[in-house]
This record gives structure tokens, sequence and C-alpha cells, in this order.
């Protein structure tokens, strides 16, 4: 289903973006846009809670702690975030259920020894390995290749519109003042 407008939507809808989440135990929709960045969508169908998150890196653990940079931009917070809040909201951890989206290798960054970066990779595999440890099922993904994706998720029912936008597509969206990102679309 692609969606032009809000007003084809009929709820309420939320836009997340890079380092944040929502949780809503009402009858409204999330949406965001995903490039090399996460999202996990969390939804527990009997008490009808829903959240989501939208991450950039995944984040590190380092001897002096757990979690040091406790902010819902990296996904080890971001995961244990959407987990709290949604058992906050009246979910029961037993009945959650998530979906896992983006990680595109989109724009062709190269860390400092010149190799492609591993961050989406990364951020996809710390989602799995987070929903593991706290036994929650992934039922479903879209992750990894090189699309950029517009995702909505239904909170109340669980499902998840998906829009895969390709490289091309993302450049004509981006102003002609942003020469950082011109470079990146013309490589």
């Amino acid at each position: 289903m692609y969606i032009k407008n809000r007003s084809q939507l009929g709820k309420k809808l939320s836009i997340i973006h890079p380092g944040e989440y929502y949780i809503t135990s009402e009858d409204e929709l999330i949406g965001t846009l995903l490039g090399s960045c996460v999202s996990v969508c969390l939804h527990d169908s009997e008490n009808h809670v829903g959240g989501m998150n939208h991450f950039m890196l995944p984040g590190r653990i380092r001897a002096e702690g757990f979690l040091i940079d406790d902010y819902a931009k990296y996904g080890i917070a971001a995961i244990n975030k959407i987990i709290d809040g949604m058992l906050d909201k009246g979910a029961r951890k037993e009945n959650l259920t998530a979906k896992v989206f983006g990680g595109g290798s989109i724009l062709n960054l190269k860390g400092s020894d010149g190799r492609r970066s591993m961050i989406p990779a990364d951020n996809i595999r710390i989602a799995r390995i987070l929903l593991e440890i706290e036994d929650i099922p992934i039922i479903s993904t879209d992750v990894g290749e090189n699309y950029t994706r517009k995702i909505i998720f239904d909170a109340h029912s669980g499902k998840v519109y998906l829009r895969r936008i390709q490289k091309g597509e993302v450049c004509t969206l981006v102003t002609q003042r942003d020469e950082k990102i011109i470079k990146l679309c013309e490589s």
C-alpha cells in the first residue's frame, strides 16, 4: 500500500526521526524514513500496545558500564527503552513480537580505513541480538540491500506499510544546497 498523504490514513500519524522512539496504546500510526538506520517495531496484539524506535548506531559495550551512551540514537539503548516503555504502557513481555526494518547501504560511506562502512550491518545485527536476548520473536524483517525505506506502523494492529525507495529517488528529494549529499548521490 502506497500512502501519498496523511488524509488517506484515517488515523493520527506520529513521525519519528533518528534517535527518537514512540510508544502508544492508542489506535494510531507511527512513521519514519530509514537509510542505514534501523527501526524495531514492537507489538503486543493482546493489549494493543505498539512502539517504534529509530536508531543510527549500534552502540558500544564498555568495561565501565553496559549503557554508557543512554541515548535512543544507539541501538542498545533504543531497544531497551522501547521494551521498558511498552511494559509501562501495559504490554506483557510474553506477548511482544518484533518487526525489524532498515540497515540499507545507500550512500556508500567509507570508514577511516577506506573500507565500506559496516554501520548498516552492525545496526541490523544489534537489533537481532538484543531481541533474541530478550526472548522477543522477530516475525518480519526487511533489512539490508541498497534501499531507503519509508515505513508506517499501525500500533493497534501491528501491521507495517513499507515503501522501498531507490537511491536515485532519494537524491532527487535533497535540496541543491546540501553539497555533501549531492556528492554522495553522484558517487
